[in-house]
């Protein structure tokens, strides 16, 4: 995608063209020896010449090497033209070229000076996973998505380097930071930004997907175990029973062996779930689960799981005569968490 900055360097050299053609028919119509013509064609030339060299100043390029390598290049073209059509080509072909070697490296410097600052940035250096900073420079502002990854002393010190640069028009800049190191991302063509946008959209839809997962939002897949919880089969008293808080401490006991997601009685656990005893009803989430037993599905490790259960296992089925039922499965499939259930009422 051209920026305004590259049409701005288009008809700036469209104009040049425009006036040297000029020029060059005027003197094709006033002067008829081809040694005049050739001699007022090389004062337009070197003419040329001056103007790339100020413009190279005004721009502080003048000491790039890609920069001087063009303007040498240019005049040593101009040396070995030996026809009008030579010299012509020379200034339509080199001039050009030069002109747009001044105007490439002055954006790399911006942006190398740019990048310096982002790079400096606290926030920054601390970011390690990968993701996408945008900057987008109109006239002596710029726009910063998002602006919270950097802080207000470098956004700042980005405003102020622009106003003191010789810049004009508008550009867009995406820097990849990684590891806490921002490097640019230029594009080819529009169709490859467009694809790069897209694999950021992609990248940021399937983080918040697995964000949901773990928070209980969406469903979860994988290996784990289902664990029945039974009533002590004469029922004798009320520690005979599985009450609320034995399904917390279960609960527990599989968080702390590894499990990434847990459901009771088909309610999916999320932070805010509440285990609670309702009269004789155990309620997940406000809903009412079938008790007798209670089912309780855990995704994770099904080896881990077995073993941080045994404890609580073996000391409720002695002291109470609760019982427990194991199995390991190579898929488990946990509910998401239904939002839109109403909270259960007597």
């Amino acid at each position: 995608m051209k920026n305004k900055l590259q049409l701005i360097i288009l008809c700036v050299l469209l104009v040049n063209t425009i006036l040297i053609a000029s020029a060059y028919f005027i003197f094709v119509q006033r002067y008829s020896g081809g040694d005049s013509m050739l001699t007022y064609q090389l004062e337009l030339a070197h003419d040329l010449a001056d103007y790339n060299q100020r413009l190279a100043v005004e721009y502080e390029v003048i000491e790039v090497p890609a920069v001087r390598e063009a303007l040498a290049e240019y005049n040593y073209e101009i040396n070995l033209a030996s026809s009008s059509d030579e010299l012509i080509r020379v200034i339509f072909d080199q001039g050009r070229r030069v002109q747009e070697t001044i105007f490439k490296e002055s954006d790399n410097k911006i942006q190398g000076k740019l990048l310096n600052v982002i790079n400096e940035d606290r926030r920054v250096k601390e970011t390690d996973e990968k993701t996408h900073l945008f900057l987008r420079i109109v006239e002596d502002a710029v726009e910063i998505y998002p602006d919270q990854l950097l802080k207000p002393g470098s956004i700042q010190k980005i405003n102020e380097l622009l106003s003191s640069e010789v810049y004009q028009g508008s550009q867009n800049i995406d820097i990849e930071i990684k590891d806490g190191t921002g490097k640019l991302v230029v594009p080819v063509t529009a169709d490859e930004q467009i694809q790069a946008l897209n694999d950021d959209l992609n990248s940021i839809r399937l983080r918040l997907h697995e964000t949901r997962i773990q928070a209980g939002l969406s469903e979860m897949v994988g290996p784990g175990i289902t664990l029945l919880v039974y009533d002590a089969r004469e029922v004798m008293n009320s520690a005979s029973i599985v009450h609320d808080g034995d399904v917390r401490d279960i609960v527990n006991e599989l968080f702390s062996a590894g499990a990434q997601g847990i459901s009771v009685g088909e309610q999916r656990l999320t932070l805010t779930s509440s285990i609670r005893c309702s009269g004789p009803l155990i309620m997940i989430n406000y809903q009412q689960i079938p008790t007798n037993p209670i089912t309780i599905q855990a995704v994770g490790d099904p080896d881990l799981l077995v073993s941080g259960l045994s404890i609580i296992k073996n000391e409720m089925k002695a002291k109470r005569g609760i019982e427990f039922e194991i199995n390991r499965s190579g898929f488990i499939k946990l509910p998401a968490y239904n939002a839109d259930e109403q909270p259960f009422t007597n």
